[in-house]
C-alpha cells in the first residue's frame, strides 16, 4: 500500500510539472468592418479553420481554445466548435480582456499565447521563435506587436506582414491588467495595459529581420479575403501549413496581388480604441 501511495505522489508531481501550452483565439462574428469573417470561406473551409490549423501547426503550442461571446450571432462559432472538436469559451463580447482572463482562469493557464481570428496565415514558425525568446528571458509579456523607439514602446509590425502577430504573456500579467485597466484601449486589446506600463511588467518583442510590413495578410475587410484566397489558391494542397516564407515567395512572383488590400494602415484598429480613449477623457 505504501508502494503504491509513493507512485501516486510521483505521478501527480510529473504531472504538475507538465504545462500544457494552449493557444486562445479570440473571435466573434460580428466584426465592425467585415461581418462573419470569421466563418467566410477560403476553398471549402472556414477562414476560423486555417487560423487553427496554422496554430495547431506549432511545435509549442498542444492545443486551442476558440475564446467568442455569449451573443446568440456567436453560437455559429460554437457549433463550428463543437463540429471540430475544437475546445471553446463564452464571455463577455466587448470586454475581450475579461474574456481572455476569464477563459485563462478557467482553465489553469499560466502562460496565455493570444492568436486572433483575422489570422489566418499565422506562422507556426514565428510562434515558436517568440516562445523560445519568451521562455529564455522569463518575459512577464512578449509579442511582434510593439518596438522600442525613443525611449518608450509603441505600436509596431516588428517588420513582419500584419497578420502573423503573436503575443505571449504570464497569467500574473493578463490578471495585473484585468484588475487596473480601464481604457478602451486595454479593455478590446487585451495587452495595451501591459505593452505601454513597462515600470510594472518584464517587456519583449520580437523582430523579423527584413521589412515585410507592406504585406498585409490581416483580414479585416473583404478586401483581404480576397488576398489570402489568393495565396492560398498558390499553396500546394499537400502542404499541411503556410509560412511567411510561402507568402513572400508568391509575392515575388505575383507583385501585383500587393495592390488587392495594401490601402490600409496595419494598426486601423487599435488607433480607433486609441481615438476613443481620447474621447472618454484618457490621456
Amino acid at each position: 500500500m505504501l508502494i503504491n501511495i509513493k507512485i501516486l505522489v510521483i505521478i501527480i508531481i510529473c504531472i504538475n510539472l507538465t504545462e500544457k501550452f494552449v493557444a486562445i483565439i479570440q473571435a466573434r462574428m460580428e466584426s465592425t468592418r467585415f461581418p462573419n469573417k470569421v466563418l467566410s470561406l477560403i476553398d471549402d473551409q472556414p477562414l476560423l479553420f486555417y487560423v487553427i490549423r496554422q496554430t495547431l501547426a506549432s511545435k509549442v503550442i498542444d492545443d486551442v481554445i476558440v475564446a467568442t461571446s455569449t451573443k446568440q450571432s456567436d453560437d455559429k462559432i460554437v457549433e463550428f466548435c463543437k463540429k471540430n472538436n475544437i475546445n471553446y469559451f463564452r464571455g463577455s463580447e466587448t470586454n475581450v480582456l475579461d474574456r481572455y482572463y476569464q477563459c485563462a482562469k478557467k482553465f489553469h493557464f499560466d502562460t496565455i499565447i493570444r492568436i486572433t481570428a483575422d489570422c489566418p496565415l499565422v506562422d507556426p514558425s514565428i510562434i515558436n521563435s517568440v516562445f523560445k525568446k519568451f521562455k529564455e528571458n522569463d518575459f512577464d509579456y512578449i509579442s511582434t506587436t510593439i518596438e522600442f523607439k525613443n525611449h518608450k514602446w509603441v505600436d509596431s509590425s516588428c517588420n513582419f506582414p500584419p497578420g502573423l502577430a503573436v503575443e505571449i504573456a504570464k497569467f500574473s500579467a493578463l490578471e495585473q491588467a484585468w484588475k487596473e485597466a480601464k481604457k478602451p484601449s486595454e479593455i478590446e486589446h487585451v495587452f495595451p495595459y501591459v505593452q505601454f506600463n513597462p515600470e510594472k511588467f518584464k517587456l519583449g518583442n520580437f523582430v523579423n529581420s527584413s521589412n515585410l510590413s507592406n504585406i498585409r495578410c490581416t483580414v479585416d475587410y473583404p478586401e483581404d479575403l480576397i488576398f489570402v484566397k489568393e495565396v492560398y489558391s498558390r499553396i500546394p494542397k499537400e502542404k499541411q501549413f503556410v509560412t511567411m516564407n510561402d507568402i513572400v515567395n508568391i509575392i515575388e512572383k505575383n507583385p501585383e496581388l500587393l495592390t488587392i488590400n495594401n490601402s490600409y494602415a496595419f494598426d486601423e484598429g487599435i488607433q480607433k480604441s486609441y481615438k476613443e480613449d481620447k474621447e472618454k477623457g484618457y490621456s
